[in-house]
């Protein structure tokens, strides 16, 4: 079967926990104009689609953000999901909780966050002007497997610090439920690549200017639910029609 999904691990996760979708059928490295990306596996079950993992950081210490997008081009992948973990704006949610990025803030400040140079980016301003999103195809598939978890706004920042409480209080005026490192601006690259794209982030803490009650192992019980349905995902996906969304 098609192997149309690339899944990047922006998460701490013990050992054979990805065994569920199967074992490792190839491991490969990808070299793009913007660096290598990888090493990435392959991993499929018998008579189940494959699915393309690799270990991801957005931080600007690693990967090129263009770089996994090429990659992702270049394994066949139409579909990428980035499961991050991300420090919970919104006091209703809880620490381990999933919630699935329905839109985005911006407030990276890589340069460039695009493919097109200066001599390219007249013939590409017609993809670039479309509104950037997540993929509604992959959300919905998300929420099907993962009813419990809601719709939030992400704020993609790319500081290696925590913020402050004033930052945390103003993030949340601005409508920013949680905030991460590894959707922005891989979900705009996507978008002008032509790749669908979707978000799921697990809570690992709260803001800053909100309590932090001591861990009961809340965040390993998150993670442990994630785990238990991405093999759900990832055949639930591969029964869908071919995606439409980057087409407006």
């Amino acid at each position: 079967m098609n192997t149309n999904l690339l899944l990047l691990i922006g998460v701490l996760l013990p050992p054979k926990s990805l065994d569920g979708l199967g074992p490792v059928v190839e491991e490969r490295s990808v070299h793009t104009p913007y660096g290598l990306f990888g090493p990435v596996a392959l991993r499929q079950r018998e008579g189940a689609p494959g699915v393309w993992i690799g270990p991801y950081t957005g931080l600007p210490t690693r990967t090129d953000p263009r770089a996994t997008i090429f990659a992702a081009n270049q394994l066949g992948a139409q579909r990428v999901l980035t499961w991050d973990m991300g420090i919970a704006l919104n006091a209703a949610l809880m620490r381990g909780q999933p919630v699935i990025a329905g839109d985005f803030i911006d407030f990276t400040f890589r340069e460039p966050a695009s493919f097109a140079s200066d001599l390219q980016r007249a013939r590409q301003d017609e993809r670039r002007l479309l509104i950037p999103r997540f993929c509604p195809q992959m959300s919905a598939a998300l929420q099907k497997v993962l009813p419990i978890a809601p719709s939030v706004t992400y704020l993609g920042i790319d500081d290696l610090r925590r913020e402050t409480p004033a930052e945390a209080r103003m993030y949340r005026l601005w409508g920013a439920d949680i905030i991460g490192q590894n959707l922005v601006p891989e979900v705009l690259l996507a978008r002008e690549a032509g790749l669908c794209f979707a978000g799921l982030v697990t809570v690992a803490t709260h803001g800053a200017d909100l309590p932090n009650p001591d861990p009961h192992g809340e965040l390993r019980a998150g993670l442990e639910l994630v785990m238990g349905m991405l093999a759900d995902y990832v055949h639930y996906l591969s029964m869908l029609p071919d995606c439409t969304c980057i087409d407006g």
